[in-house]
């Protein structure tokens, strides 16, 4: 009897099921990712000035995979998520503090008011200084590293963000939770951009403050807040893009002061060769002392197609008295083990899916 209800009961379920649902609804999951596997050598990577040849994550992106889901709602709102995954291909371990969903994870919604999501993502100080950095703020380190330190963090979690365009502006707004007893400021971070774009120019600026940073490039510092703000663009002339920027951060209570200006291009030769090259000069000032950072990168890129490249890199940093300070420490993100320079190159292979 059990066996013959079965049938008739699994039918009448998925039934009311969907007499719930409405007719109009439409949903699709898509699985993404890119594969970006680099063999890199380095000077100076110990106390006694030895290089290093390693293979690792990319230059540009990281390693990832992802799910991105959209259900259509009607009258023009849909609900969205994305689940994104961090690892090292050279290895297959997980990264971002070995999280399942360490680059992504959230749900929104989204229509002609704009975007409403809810989880881990990307700060919007960011996202933003990304938009005007020529290689988007590179996952690699050394090339990269003023984007993580300089907005508290590339991701944060607990966060509510609005993005929302409206003709020639978009605005763009996050809160994350501190999830303190007592207080709500407490371990929380507020920030937002804006952007205009007309022809061929970009300009965009941004704020955030994050309450309560314990760490800064990895080393421990008494509890600050962090202040950041930004502007910069970019202007396109043909196949050459031009990217311009600069960012004020302040942590108050381990009183560090950051300034850096950063300039860059992207040449598309044709369809297949293309090239990166940037220059970032930052100063810093820690109490009584200051220093001086200078990076400066170049990567040229062969598409095989539109899903695979390949592509050389080479890279050049140097540091002075704060910054060689800062770079000794042990924690410090890159360590540079109280050298005052660095030459990195490395070639990549970079699949997307």
């Amino acid at each position: 009897m059990k066996r013959a209800l079965a049938p008739f009961v699994t039918t009448a379920a998925l039934a009311a099921i969907g007499a719930a649902a409405p007719a109009h609804a439409q949903s699709n999951v898509t699985l993404y990712g890119i594969v970006d596997t680099t063999i890199r050598y380095t000077t100076n990577e110990n106390a006694a000035g030895n290089a290093k040849v390693q293979m690792t994550d990319g230059v540009l992106t990281g390693s990832r995979w992802g799910l991105y889901g959209v259900e259509d709602l009607g009258a023009g709102y849909q609900a969205l998520f994305v689940l994104e995954s961090g690892f090292s291909p050279d290895a297959g371990q997980s990264l971002q503090g070995n999280r399942l969903f360490g680059r992504k994870a959230y749900v929104g919604l989204q229509g002609e008011f704009g975007t409403v999501t809810l989880g881990r993502q990307f700060t919007v100080i960011h996202e933003v200084i990304a938009s005007y950095d020529a290689m988007a703020l590179a996952n690699l380190a050394i090339v990269g590293f003023q984007g993580g330190n300089y907005t508290g963090g590339v991701r944060q979690d607990n966060m509510i963000k609005y993005a929302g365009k409206f003709g020639g502006f978009t605005i763009a707004a996050q809160h994350a939770f501190g999830e303190q007893p007592g207080s709500v400021a407490t371990s929380s971070s507020t920030g937002g951009s804006l952007t205009y774009a007309a022809g061929p120019f970009m300009v965009a600026g941004g704020y955030q403050i994050m309450k309560d940073a314990t760490t800064y490039y990895n080393v421990a510092v008494p509890t600050s807040d962090q202040k950041v703000w930004t502007l910069g663009g970019t202007y396109t002339a043909g196949p050459a893009t031009i990217y311009l920027g600069y960012t004020n951060s302040n942590v108050d209570n381990a009183n560090y002061k950051n300034q850096a200006g950063y300039l860059g291009v992207k040449y598309a030769f044709n369809a297949a060769w293309s090239l990166i090259a940037l220059g970032t000069y930052d100063h810093l000032k820690h109490g009584n002392d200051s220093g001086n950072r200078f990076t400066g990168a170049m990567m040229l890129d062969y598409a095989f197609s539109k899903r695979t490249d390949v592509y050389l890199e080479a890279d050049y940093t140097s540091l002075t008295d704060a910054w060689r300070t800062l770079g000794a420490q042990p924690t410090f993100q890159t360590p540079f083990y109280g050298h005052g320079s660095r030459v990195g190159v490395m070639a990549g292979l970079r699949h997307k899916f």
